[in-house]
């Protein structure tokens, strides 16, 4: 699927899996705000889609700025990418 027809949502599970995959884990904890910011996301916006996606059991917070994808979001990013 092209980038075009993802929802915000999607993008930004993507793309921390991808910043995550790079340091050589896609479990590994991440900064946030920078891939927020990467993907043009407000800070308003990005707030609600953590809620949503922890809410999904997609993600989890390790504190205000920092989370990790669990093993169902990794699963649903491979879906995705695929």
């Amino acid at each position: 699927m092209s980038d075009k027809g993802r929802t915000p949502d999607e993008k930004f599970l993507i793309k921390l899996y991808q910043e995550a995959l790079a340091k050589g884990d896609p479990c590994l904890p991440i900064e946030f705000p920078n891939v927020a910011r990467s993907l043009g996301l407000r800070e308003t916006a990005i707030k609600n889609i953590i809620k949503h996606l922890a809410q999904c059991n997609f993600l989890k917070k390790v504190n205000d700025t920092t989370l990790f994808l669990t093993d169902l979001g990794c699963r649903f990013v491979l879906d995705e990418i695929d």
